[in-house]
């Protein structure tokens, strides 16, 4: 499938993009962060909103799943392997560039590419998890005043006081749960959810 029509695609079918950022080697769950990004995704979708979600995109800039990366990378970090941690890094922060089908130049993004294309950030944090890259798309998204809306079963008062002061910079908000994130959404860019049928 050529690039412009994703581009069209997703133009068409969605009003607004948010990057699911929280941790992926060390999560509450232990599965490379991809259930607490599954319901959120599913519900963006339902408001017309894309959310970009690493934990399926990883395979697309590696060739990788999720886990198997974490378990590579791993090997790699105590085999001294730089150059493959290089180029993997490269590919998972800036993305790649290739030619595709039809001769047309094509970018495939990274993570610091998906907080810049994102009109605000999604950012779940459990209290066992243990983030390191989203604090990197924290400070991406401060830079290019991208609110950052942050998920969490931590108490404010013990949230590290720069990731608040962080959100704080631009109008970002915290929230208990996804309920609270998604009434916040709603209202404030006037988001509608498609009914689905047989749904409880």
């Amino acid at each position: 499938m050529e690039e412009n029509n994703n581009i069209e695609q997703i133009e068409e079918d969605y009003e607004y993009i948010t990057y699911l950022i929280g941790a992926m080697t060390i999560t509450a769950e232990k599965d490379g962060g991809i259930a607490k990004r599954e319901d959120l995704d599913k519900e963006l979708k339902l408001r017309k909103v894309l959310g970009i979600n690493p934990a399926i995109l990883e395979k697309c800039k590696t060739g990788m799943e999720v886990n198997d990366a974490i378990d590579k990378i791993k090997g790699w970090v105590s085999g001294g392997k730089r150059d493959l941690l290089q180029e993997t890094g490269k590919q998972i922060w800036k993305g790649t560039d290739g030619i595709g089908d039809r001769g047309n130049l094509l970018h495939i993004c990274g993570d610091l590419d998906y907080v810049k294309m994102s009109n605000w950030i999604t950012f779940v944090l459990h209290a066992k998890d243990r983030p390191c890259g989203s604090y990197f798309e924290c400070g991406v998204a401060i830079e290019n005043n991208i609110p950052i809306y942050l998920i969490t079963d931590i108490p404010k008062k013990d949230l590290p006081q720069s990731l608040i002061l962080g959100i704080e910079s631009v109008e970002g908000e915290f929230f208990e749960n996804q309920n609270q994130y998604f009434e916040f959404i709603d209202k404030k860019y006037g988001l509608k959810r498609k009914e689905i049928k047989n749904e409880k």
